[in-house]
C-alpha cells in the first residue's frame, strides 16, 4: 500500500475511534459553550449601550453602530479552548494501556497525535459555528457579508489546531487528565491580555505590549477585521500567520513529547 494512502487511512480510523468518545459525552460540550455564550450576552449588555449604537458619532464608536460584531470574535475565541479537551482523550488512551499498545503496531506517531487534534479542532469548529448562529439571532452582520462567518471560522478552526496540539502535549508531558486541564487554563488570560474590549490603539502601559506580544491579539483582530472594518487583507494575513504558526508549533511540542513517552514505553 502507498505510504501516504496508508497514513490517511491511519488518520482516518484513529479519528473516527475518537469523535465516537465526544459524540458519546454530549453534555462534555456545554460548559465551554455556555461560558462562551454568558460572555457574550454580558459584554453585549453592559457595553454594548457605550460602544455600540447608542453611541453612533462619539469618539466610541470603533463598532461601527454593531457591538456585537465587535464583541462575537471574543467570545469565538473563548470558545477555542474546548480543543483542550483533545489532550485529555489522549491521556485517558496512555492511562488505559491503549497508547502502549499502539506503539507495537506499525501505526504513525503523527496519525496517533493528529487524530486528537483533528477532533479538537472540529470541536472548535462546532462551537464556534453555534457561537456564530447566537451572535446571528442577536444581531451580528459582518460588513463583508455572509462570507465574513467563513472566514471567522476558518480562523477559529486553525487556531482550535493550535490549542488542540498544546493540549497533546501537555497531556502527554504531564501523563494525567488533571495536567492537561491545568496546563490548558494557562491560556485563559491571554483572552484579557489582548484588545478584548477596545481596538489596541486604545491600549496603554503594559498592557499595550503585551496585547503586542500576545498571538491571541491578532486572531482577534482579523475576525473583527471582517466583522466590522471590511476586507483589511494585512490583517487577515497577521491573523492566518498568528494562528497558523501557533497551531505549527503546538504540533512540534506534540510530536516530540510523543516520542519521549514512546522511548520511557
Amino acid at each position: 500500500m502507498n505510504p501516504n494512502r496508508s497514513f490517511i487511512v491511519q488518520l482516518q480510523i484513529l479519528t473516527k475511534r475518537m469523535l465516537l468518545r465526544v459524540i458519546r459525552r454530549p453534555l462534555a460540550e456545554l460548559p465551554n459553550l455556555i461560558i462562551s455564550a454568558f460572555f457574550l450576552f454580558v459584554y453585549d449588555g453592559a457595553l454594548g449601550g457605550v460602544f455600540g449604537g447608542n453611541a453612533s458619532g462619539t469618539p466610541f464608536d470603533f463598532a461601527k453602530g454593531n457591538f456585537i460584531n465587535f464583541i462575537l470574535p471574543v467570545s469565538i475565541v473563548s470558545a477555542s479552548l474546548s480543543g483542550a479537551a483533545s489532550g485529555i482523550y489522549l491521556v485517558e488512551d496512555i492511562e488505559s494501556g491503549v497508547f502502549k499498545r499502539y506503539q507495537s503496531m506499525p501505526i504513525s506517531r503523527w496519525a496517533i497525535i493528529l487524530a486528537p487534534m483533528n477532533v479538537g479542532a472540529l470541536r472548535v469548529l462546532l462551537q464556534s459555528g453555534l457561537m456564530l448562529f447566537i451572535g446571528i439571532i442577536i444581531g451580528a452582520d459582518p460588513v463583508v457579508g455572509s462570507i465574513g462567518y467563513l472566514v471567522v471560522l476558518s480562523i477559529a478552526f486553525i487556531w482550535g489546531m493550535g490549542f488542540a496540539g498544546y493540549s497533546v502535549a501537555a497531556g502527554v508531558k504531564s501523563g494525567s487528565s488533571q495536567g492537561a486541564q491545568a496546563a490548558t487554563f494557562l491560556f485563559f488570560p491571554a483572552i484579557f491580555l489582548a484588545p478584548t474590549f477596545v481596538p489596541r490603539e486604545a491600549l496603554k502601559g503594559w498592557l499595550e505590549t503585551a496585547a503586542a506580544y500576545n498571538p491571541t491579539t491578532y486572531v482577534i483582530e482579523a475576525m473583527r477585521a471582517v466583522m466590522v472594518d471590511g476586507w483589511e487583507l494585512d490583517v487577515l494575513f497577521r491573523g492566518y500567520l498568528a494562528a497558523g504558526l501557533f497551531a505549527a508549533l503546538t504540533l512540534t511540542l506534540a510530536v516530540l513529547s510523543a516520542r519521549k513517552a514512546t522511548e520511557k514505553a
